[in-house]
């Protein structure tokens, strides 16, 4: 049987918050939600934190097309963004890309 793929990209960024700086970070992050989620090409950006470590906050983005997610995260690094976002950080992010099999 073979599958196919939809056109969508669904990513999962897994972020290590440093001690003590989740709050700051998660009022960073949800002060720039909504600006996520008017990107060109986002269906869906929320905010998730992994109750059983709380220090580990995740983003679940769904974009039209990986073209979608990789201007965005352009734009992001141009304006700075993401120099904001790593200082709150403990440790490296771990991204994940995943498609869709359409049914």
């Amino acid at each position: 049987m073979t599958h196919t793929y939809t056109e969508g990209l669904v990513m999962l960024a897994e972020l290590p918050i440093k001690p003590g700086e989740r709050e700051a970070f998660l009022n960073y992050t949800v002060e720039n939600l909504e600006i996520s989620r008017s990107a060109k090409g986002n269906l869906a950006f929320d905010i998730l934190v992994d109750v059983s470590s709380p220090e580990t906050v995740l983003f679940y983005e769904v974009w039209e097309s990986a073209a979608a997610q990789q201007a965005y995260m352009a734009w992001r690094i141009e304006r700075g963004d993401l120099t904001t976002l790593m200082s709150f950080l403990a440790g490296e992010p771990k991204f994940t890309a995943l498609r869709r099999i359409a049914g």
